[in-house]
């Protein structure tokens, strides 16, 4: 079989042949010739296809839209003069014709039909010379409408035929795609692609062929379609389609990016419906399976599978990532997939990976984000466990940064084990409630006796304990504030403990250091026992930015410190220590500071 398109050297060489050529033309030749021309004239397809061979009625004639389609390639009509034939082969023949009064030139390819003299037209070859160009183009008519056919067949399968024939008509990797999507998936993609293309009346394409790939424009309402496609053994078959639209709903970047979103969303609902981690892997990014699938239990978060497979999408695409809406009932589901990253090479056979998933409840009011939801019990028992057995290197790697940075980097493990924790009870805390709002989710617990609320952030795709909401009264409810308060003084308690000149002056205000320590050089003997009464529990805190009000114990027997801001740290600026309800059983730290140091300048 003679190959689908002669080259330009051989189609040139033919027509400049064509004017030196003399002699009379074949009859026979000239008269299926002209017996084509006039079945062509005449619209009457069955007629032409008794005049042409079965190569060009499959590729040029197979459909009913043919004759229309071939309107579009703009033939020359009237009458046609045979100006050369070339005798290729006892069965083959090159013809150049002239057309109408303007004879303008076509060379056709005729086969001899088997058994018979009859002539048959295989191809016809036309020149097209465009602006810019030094030589015409050359364009088989038989290829020019088995693409504008291929693209025809395309848009009936994908607007109006099932799934086997919207698979039949595209490639190898486009079919393997869209196969998997489910029924409402695929006919969503399809009917966004090509449900709105010009009717069957204004098919009017514009092809762009080169070797074995082709794109054909196509008008739509508001746009264009844009179909790629490529030759596949003889055979031209859609390997994606876009649509450039002024609608931003209806812009369509690529069906087969579309596809490998919606296949990888639709892998990975099919492994968490079957609890299966590993088939989920593939379709995850390697931090989200990680942080989140992998050690994630999915009763926390329960997705309707089934129905977000059968539901409309929405769908917001990114430079590198997208994201995939589904409303089911008050509820929004929205699955972010990450955009495979390139590594120099093409990333268009790469599957998208899904990095997140979000759920919006109640108009958004709720909201809950997968990485959250799978991690955070499992963050608020490392919290508690590592709090109640005093491991600090655990618990800072529960906390976030602003937690280590306000509390957890001031404390080693023995001032951690002497801190007033009482609320929170070594027993493990039973999840009551869970509230996420973003990037927060605040997780409300039953801890033995009491009732605790655990916040929790998440930074850098990291969830950790920000914060715990305690069940007190006359004091912030936040662990983070209190500790800020009490760290510094029971700091300062040990540090008299064991006679720590230097970090006594560390955990004080620069007032108290100027006034007390720096003069005396040492704790002065108050008549009290300084570090029982630095001890003793919490009874009120008030606490402003740079300032804190704590008292200790009561009226007859406690203290009263006063706390200011130092270096982003509170330290203690003066203590009042109180033995008994008379004035004689209290004294003030500055004030007995200074008494001290007459007393010793006066000796």
């Amino acid at each position: 079989m003679m190959p689908r398109l002669l080259t330009l050297l051989t189609v040139a060489t033919a027509l400049v042949t064509a004017g030196t050529s003399s002699g009379c033309a074949n009859l026979l030749t000239a008269r299926s010739i002209q017996t084509f021309a006039d079945s062509l004239a005449e619209k009457d397809l069955d007629s032409l296809k008794l005049k042409t061979s079965p190569e060009f009625d499959q590729k040029a004639l197979r459909t009913t839209d043919a004759l229309d389609d071939i309107k579009i390639l703009n033939l020359p009509t009237g009458k046609v003069s045979v100006a050369n034939i070339e005798e290729v082969s006892e069965t083959e023949q090159l013809v150049t014709v002239e057309v109408g009064e303007r004879k303008k030139e076509l060379l056709y390819k005729l086969t001899r039909e088997p058994g018979s003299r009859k002539w048959l037209v295989d191809d016809i070859y036309l020149q097209q010379k465009k602006s810019g160009m030094d030589e015409p183009i050359t364009k088989s008519v038989s290829e020019t409408m088995d693409l504008l056919l291929t693209v025809r067949e395309f848009l009936d399968s994908w607007q109006t035929g099932g799934r086997d024939d919207v698979l039949a008509v595209t490639t190898p990797e486009l079919r393997e795609l869209l196969a998997d999507l489910s029924p409402t998936h695929l006919l969503q993609l399809t009917t966004q692609v090509v449900g709105k293309s010009s009717s069957r009346n204004s098919f009017r394409p514009e092809a762009r062929m080169e070797d074995d790939r082709a794109v054909v424009l196509l008008p739509r309402k508001n746009g264009t379609l844009i179909v790629e496609l490529t030759l596949n053994d003889s055979e031209w078959m859609v390997n994606d389609v876009a649509v450039e639209s002024r609608d931003k709903e209806d812009h369509v970047r690529s069906a087969k990016r579309m596809a490998r979103i919606l296949k990888s969303t639709g892998e990975f609902l099919s492994g968490y419906e079957a609890n299966n981690r590993e088939q989920m892997q593939p379709w995850c990014t390697d931090a989200f399976y990680r942080n989140s699938v992998s050690v994630g239990d999915f009763s926390n978060a329960p997705l309707p599978t089934g129905r977000l497979l059968t539901s409309r999408y929405n769908v917001r695409v990114h430079d590198d990532q997208a994201d995939l809406m589904f409303d089911v009932d008050d509820t929004t589901y929205m699955v972010t997939l990450a955009e495979p990253k390139s590594d120099g090479l093409s990333t268009g056979s790469k599957s998208y990976q899904v990095s997140e998933v979000t759920i919006y409840e109640s108009d958004g009011k709720q909201v809950k984000r997968m990485s959250a939801v799978f991690t955070t019990q499992a963050m608020v028992h490392i919290f508690s466990r590592a709090l109640a057995t005093g491991d600090l290197a655990r618990l800072k790697q529960a906390s976030t940064s602003d937690f280590n940075l306000q509390v957890w980097d001031h404390v080693d493990e023995e001032l951690l084990a002497s801190l007033p924790l009482d609320e929170v009870e070594d027993v493990d805390p039973r999840i009551v409630a869970t509230q996420f709002q973003g990037p927060l989710t605040e997780v409300t617990v039953t801890q033995g006796t009491r009732a605790l609320t655990y916040i929790l952030r998440e930074s850098r795709g990291r969830i950790a304990v920000d914060d715990v909401l305690l069940p007190v009264v006359h004091r912030p409810a936040s662990m983070k504030q209190n500790l800020r308060a009490l760290v510094p003084v029971y700091a300062m308690a040990r540090a008299v403990y064991i006679n720590d000149f230097t970090a006594v002056r560390r955990h004080s205000s620069r007032t108290l250091d100027r006034l007390v320590w720096q003069p005396l050089g040492e704790v002065p003997d108050l008549g009290f026992d300084i570090i029982q009464h630095l001890t003793t529990p919490v009874s009120t805190m008030s606490m402003t930015e740079d300032r804190v009000e704590l008292v200790l114990g009561d009226d007859n027997w406690g203290t009263r410190l006063t706390l200011t801001q130092r270096d982003d740290q509170f330290v203690v600026d003066d203590v009042l220590f109180i033995a008994g309800p008379d004035a004689s059983q209290r004294a003030e730290l500055k004030t007995a500071g200074r008494l001290n140091l007459a007393q010793q300048s006066g000796e």
